[in-house]
């Protein structure tokens, strides 16, 4: 029987990870990514949709699509 709950329906329409950009350093034959993050910290990601020195949307551990390279601020409260 389906749910009822207007929170549990809307929970399930969210992705179930979250969605951040990298700066792809370098593409490997095997079908991985090595890309750094925002705050510096490097990984590896599947895929290998998006060239070197490039912005690429990631999902999970999976790059999904190429990024609009756009300025970045960080501030702290």
């Amino acid at each position: 029987m389906a749910t009822v709950n207007p929170w549990t329906r809307f929970q399930k329409l969210l992705p179930r990870a979250g969605r951040y950009t990298v700066t792809i350093d370098q593409v490997n034959t095997d079908g991985t990514s090595l890309a750094t993050r925002r705050d510096g910290q490097k990984v590896r990601l599947k895929g290998g949709l998006v060239a070197a020195g490039k912005k690429a949307w990631v999902e999970g551990e999976q790059i999904i699509g190429e990024a609009p390279d756009l300025p970045t601020a960080t501030q702290f409260v």
